[in-house]
């Protein structure tokens, strides 16, 4: 991008230009002015560019304006040398033209140093402040500071600006929240969905909110400027109610208090598409290769049916990214797509927040670390050197914590395992989820994975799950994992009316939806997982199999159809997000990132 954009600039500079000193001082000022307009393009909310979510051409937004600022500052100090040159600086800079073209110069350097990104991280409310209303001054100054002038371009800015100004307060609503504390770091943010003046069709959209202020001088003076933040809308677009999941920060929110909300904001997912016309969803599906996709006609018209491309995929989520996750989930499972998501959590507390989810949990795992300070040191493993074939359950080297949901003693049990905690220990015969699968097979297959019973089950044990092969919903009591150390064995209980909270124990019990899977630790991606992704079955109790002899562009040789329909989505913060996109472009996966970060 910045080879792109300074060659651009040399050229538009340069042409025609005879190498004289002061056409190309002049041109440098023009060619600053003319990239305006896309500098302002690319800010518009949503995008006016096909299917491209806002968020994703913000690079380009900050690389245009980084050549404005550079060529405006050398328009600067050319034409200051060219006047003290001629002898005439002071005479020709009181002028009020030249005038307004240095306040318009400081703003720009005033806009650049706010812009970078230790600053931004460190005040972004300040940053944006001086952005917005910088770049309203710069465009008035530069108006009566260009000479011939730029009416065109001013026309052009000016129309781009009002008009994000008026879609803004055409989708803007005022609603009565409610606030529900989930943990210390999480909070639950709902409102009706008829709030919303414009209803998603996708689901993981995002909406944009700010605070409604009694006093009407702050009223006024915030939908000026407007400071919004962005967050995800964690319910399905059907639901009656919109929920948010929010992080406990900056963003300060209160139970019954107003607020103000603009969207919803559509996602961006390639591999995702609503439509309800059946010739349509036809054309779409044909060259999808999911031979478990929706075809009942009965189902086409679902709420929960969208047309997806896709035959796997592997979402990667930290903290409260999971608002992405869960209705993604939810929409993949319905739709047959295998699927398996990771939340990477600080807090054992923050469990609390599935119970208000009615959801298909299948295929989520929960790996509780708490050993970093906030939510942005959230980050998942990833050793892109070659790695030895996996060992036996019995080999592991000790490492990370895992937890295992035990429905005989009702606990939580704690084992080694390697960093890469996607397996769950079968030391003792019980385990989370019963797997009726070598029943019914005529051979034996192999697989990866190391959650399914490799023992027949004893008579008691039959009558034990003889009313449902899963567990039902348990109840934990117990202390958050933390930095210093983890409980050895977490209690749960059975009994549902038994978790009646007391002031004592109402921070102890935590219920824990069926088909959810508990670890302590912090996942690994690696070559077991780019296995599941492409469907590679080898056993575990085979290290010979040739099948497991693999490493990353060796003898795991899968074709592009494969490759082509198998997606690794990953969101929250930005270690997390950077380590699990090297994994996927290494394996050459589809990689979707979603994240606000600017």
């Amino acid at each position: 991008m910045c080879l792109f954009w300074c060659t651009l600039c040399y050229v538009t500079v340069m042409y025609g230009s005879k190498a004289d000193l002061l056409n190309i001082t002049k041109r440098l000022g023009r060619v600053a002015v003319a990239l305006m307009p896309p500098l302002l393009f690319m800010t518009l909310r949503p995008s006016p560019l096909p299917r491209t979510l806002y968020l994703r051409v913000l690079p380009i937004h900050k690389w245009i304006s980084r050549v404005v600022v550079l060529a405006s500052l050398l328009h600067s100090i050319l034409y200051a040398y060219y006047m003290c040159w001629k002898g005439v600086f002071w005479m020709k800079i009181k002028k009020p033209a030249n005038v307004y073209g240095v306040v318009a110069m400081a703003l720009f350097i005033l806009i650049g140093v706010t812009s970078i990104r230790k600053f931004r991280r460190l005040n972004f409310r300040v940053f944006y402040y001086v952005h917005y209303v910088s770049t309203w001054l710069t465009v008035i100054l530069i108006h009566f500071h260009a000479r011939p002038g730029v009416p065109y371009y001013t026309t052009m800015n000016c129309a781009i600006l009002l008009f994000q100004i008026c879609y803004r307060l055409y989708y803007t609503e005022k609603v009565r929240a409610i606030v529900i504390p989930i943990s210390p770091t999480l909070s639950l943010f709902e409102f009706p969905m008829s709030g919303l003046k414009k209803k998603p069709i996708l689901p993981s959209g995002h909406v944009r909110i700010s605070h409604y202020h009694s006093n009407v001088v702050k009223r006024c003076l915030f939908q000026l400027v407007p400071f919004q933040h962005p967050y995800t809308i964690a319910s399905l677009p059907d639901d009656d109610t919109v929920k948010l999941i929010i992080r406990n920060g900056q963003f300060k929110t209160r139970n019954n208090d107003e607020y103000y909300v603009t969207g919803a904001f559509e996602p961006v997912l390639n591999f995702l598409e609503k439509t309800n016309d059946v010739q349509e969803y036809l054309r779409l599906q044909k060259n999808n290769s999911n031979p478990f996709k929706v075809n009942s006609l009965g189902l086409l018209h679902s709420p929960l049916h969208y047309v997806v491309n896709a035959r796997k995929v592997l979402i990667c989520i930290g903290g409260s990214a999971i608002s992405f996750g869960l209705p993604l989930l939810r929409v993949l499972n319905f739709n047959g797509v295998m699927v398996r998501l990771l939340w990477v959590i600080r807090d054992f507390k923050d469990l609390r927040l599935l119970q208000y989810f009615k959801n298909n949990f299948e295929g989520m795992e929960i790996y509780i670390s708490g050993d970093f300070d906030s939510e942005q040191d959230i980050q998942l493993d990833y050793d892109d050197r070659a790695t030895e074939p996996p060992e036996a359950p019995s080999l592991l080297s000790p490492g990370h914590e895992t937890c295992a949901l035990n429905p005989r003693n009702n606990s939580i049990s704690y084992g080694s395992m390697r960093s890469n905690s996607f397996t769950q220990l079968t030391d003792t015969p019980e385990d989370d989820e019963v797997d009726f699968t070598n029943s019914f097979r005529l051979k034996k297959n192999k697989s990866l994975s190391q959650l399914r019973l490799d023992y027949r089950m004893s008579e008691s044990q039959q009558k034990k799950v003889s009313g449902s092969a899963f567990r039902k919903d348990v109840v934990l009591e117990t202390p958050s994992c933390t930095s210093h150390a983890c409980p050895r064995v977490i209690n749960t209980i059975d009994d549902e009316e038994s978790a009646i909270q007391t002031d004592d124990s109402s921070n102890q019990k935590i219920k824990v939806p069926s088909g959810v899977k508990i670890y302590c630790g912090r996942p690994n991606l690696n070559e077991l997982d780019y296995a599941w992704c492409l469907e590679q079955d080898c056993d575990d109790a085979d290290d010979d199999d040739e099948c497991c002899q693999h490493k990353f562009g060796g003898s795991l040789h899968a074709n592009v159809e494969k490759l082509s329909q198998v997606w690794v989505v990953a969101a929250g913060p930005d270690g997390l997000v950077e380590s699990t996109r090297h994994w996927a472009t290494d394996g050459g996966l589809h990689f979707h990132a979603e994240s606000f970060a600017v």
